[in-house]
């Protein structure tokens, strides 16, 4: 892994570390301080129903009162008007009533559920297990108390939770007692929970999207690093790769001008010596011995061969005369050397090109006419460079037998290859291509204006 793939894997990762801490500690710190506020609007609701409760029963009391003060313990007529008097007392609807037990849990007012008169409810046990009248009775006697229980709610006819208030009437033995539904309260406790889960859940949407926005944008920002860093990288080894074509055609020129300046001069001078002492030989009326004739025929082949291997490495007519001299001094060479019938057609300018795009195009008609000489068995070639479109375009093509550029079992045998063609062509921003088929190959090389223009070299004239 690259150090930039490293960076940006630590980077998301602590966006993705730092978001779920986040994520965690704020959703469970916000729960928190929700439930507290849940808490203290339950206590301030409850404290009002306390209050109300109270209220309610101090009426309660406050209306009987006349007939339980100026009563005796057994005086039945004033049991019988506080009797009706609660029955009578409601508030709030059919859900506000007062109801009365005695010690021993008998049922003496009960005004929505009469049935309960008469009969002894000391042993009843709410849904949650409580044993109701006892526990309502135990408040009473302590002076006063509530009880949160469930009981069928009038109005709406199921259980529903009330919170009860209870006194006690010590001289009857009597427990009055009334209470309250918490249906509202709960009402508002669940709707308050359901805003809070809401803002819970909005706030984790929202940790979420912050984290998934930045993760993205840390990805396009690592992309967009990475390209740029990619596209730095691939120019720099452009750059180096065209140094490289070029220190190697310098060298190239540096071996060709010395194996043309050097050492062919030197052998045509032992050429002028050996040919001179055959001279001297044939006035001094002796035959040339058959070693001096040899030496003389191998030393010519030699001198050839040289000059042969100089103008491959590099012709000096491609510096001196151009591009164009250099394509028709290579077929000509070419079709001497083959019997191959080659074709140049070219435009009728002088010095058209830099010179590092000469020697590229150069080297591409060089290596498709040495690709040709071994393996296309063609009978013709034929080279063509134009200039249309603001493209220089350099075609060879031949009618030989073909081959599949891309699966070449030997590149070596390719001389330096089609892809190092391409590379050179494509260091000046052109195109390279080949096709090939039974019918023959062809090879094509385009170079856009923009690189081939040489507004301070390039000179109308005749084609050289």
């Amino acid at each position: 892994m690259t150090l930039p793939l490293r960076l940006l894997f630590i980077a998301v990762l602590q966006v993705v570390l730092t978001s779920i801490l986040t994520y965690f500690l704020v959703t469970d710190e916000y729960r928190d301080l929700s439930n507290q506020s849940v808490d203290t609007l339950e206590n301030f609701l409850i404290e009002q129903k306390h209050q109300e409760l109270e209220n309610y029963t101090l009426l309660a009391v406050s209306a009987m009162s006349d007939a339980y003060e100026n009563s005796a313990i057994d005086d039945d007529e004033a049991k019988a008007r506080v009797t009706e008097i609660i029955h009578d007392m409601t508030y709030s609807g059919n859900d506000g009533y007062f109801f009365v037990y005695d010690g021993d849990g008998n049922g003496v007012v009960h005004p929505k559920e009469p049935y309960r008169v008469g009969k002894n409810w000391w042993e009843l046990e709410g849904e949650n297990g409580d044993k109701t009248i006892q526990i309502l009775l135990a408040n009473a006697k302590a002076g006063g108390g509530f009880h949160r229980y469930p009981w069928r709610k009038p109005s709406a006819g199921e259980m529903s939770e009330k919170m009860g208030y209870s006194v006690f009437l010590e001289k009857w033995n009597w427990m009055i007692g009334t209470g309250v539904y918490l249906d509202d309260v709960n009402s508002q406790l669940s709707k308050l929970q359901r805003e809070i889960d809401q803002h819970i859940n909005k706030t984790k949407q929202i940790i979420l999207l912050v984290a998934m926005s930045s993760i993205f944008l840390i990805f396009l920002l690592g992309l967009i690093l990475n390209l740029s860093q990619k596209k730095k990288t691939d120019q720099k080894i452009s750059e180096l790769g065209l140094k490289i074509i070029n220190m190697q055609e310098e060298e190239r020129r540096h071996i060709s001008r010395e194996l043309h300046d050097g050492i062919v001069q030197v052998l045509v001078s032992i050429k002028y010596s050996l040919e001179a002492t055959g001279l001297w030989l044939k006035k001094a009326k002796v035959d040339k011995p058959q070693p001096l004739e040899h030496a003389q025929s191998n030393l010519q082949d030699a001198i050839s061969e040289i000059r042969r291997i100089s103008h491959h490495l590099h012709p000096r007519i491609l510096d001196e005369l151009g591009l164009s001299a250099a394509m028709d001094a290579l077929a000509t060479e070419f079709s001497e050397q083959t019997g191959i019938a080659v074709n140049v057609t070219k435009p009728a300018v002088r010095k058209l090109v830099q010179n590092g795009i000469s020697t590229t195009l150069y080297r591409v008609v060089q290596e498709s006419l040495i690709n040709v000489q071994k393996h296309a068995h063609a009978s013709e070639v034929n080279i063509e460079m134009t200039i249309k479109d603001k493209w220089l375009t350099l075609t060879i093509s031949d009618n030989g037998c073909g081959f599949d550029p891309h699966n070449t079992d030997k590149p070596e045998d390719y001389g330096i290859g089609l892809r190092n063609l391409a590379e050179r062509v494509e260091y000046h921003l052109g195109e390279f291509n080949v096709r090939s088929s039974n019918d023959g190959t062809q090879v094509t090389a385009r170079i856009p204006k923009a690189s081939y223009a040489n507004t301070h070299t390039a000179t109308q004239g005749p084609s050289v």
